[in-house]
């Protein structure tokens, strides 16, 4: 049972980094020159099949960072937070790692998927089977 469990979390740990490396490579693609960060940010979200949540001025609590965005990556077991830093020259983006943005900033992507968790099942379409196709 035990080797289960620690396999399991091997392999959740394993799709997390995975799902960053993806990620990366997407905002590699990316030139925050020619277009806003926030408009990388999303793009490469949607290559890796993730969620833009948010995208914020950094309070200088990581080292060279004039912005901080967090994307969600539906996983079987959990969701991934993934988070993306602009330079203060915001001329290049890179990908921290969970201990340089802090448990504030990661607390705050889980809280702000929770809300839009509770919005969403709130609405009275949230239940309901969807009909046709687009």
């Amino acid at each position: 049972m035990q080797a289960d469990a620690q396999a399991a979390i091997g392999a959740e740990a394993g799709a997390e980094v995975q799902g960053a490396v993806k990620f990366e490579l997407a905002l590699n693609m990316q030139d925050p020159t020619r277009i806003s960060f926030q408009e990388c940010v999303r793009s490469a979200a949607a290559v890796v099949g993730g969620d833009f949540l948010f995208d914020m001025p950094a309070d200088g609590s990581v080292e060279d960072a004039s912005r901080i965005a967090a994307i969600r990556v539906a996983g079987p077991q959990r969701d991934d937070i993934l988070f993306a830093i602009l330079n203060e020259a915001g001329d290049s983006i890179r990908i921290p790692d969970r201990e340089e943005v802090g448990e504030r900033f990661y607390g705050f992507a889980r809280a702000f998927v929770g809300v839009l968790t509770r919005i969403r099942d709130a609405m009275p379409f949230g239940g309901m089977e969807t009909e046709g196709s687009a």
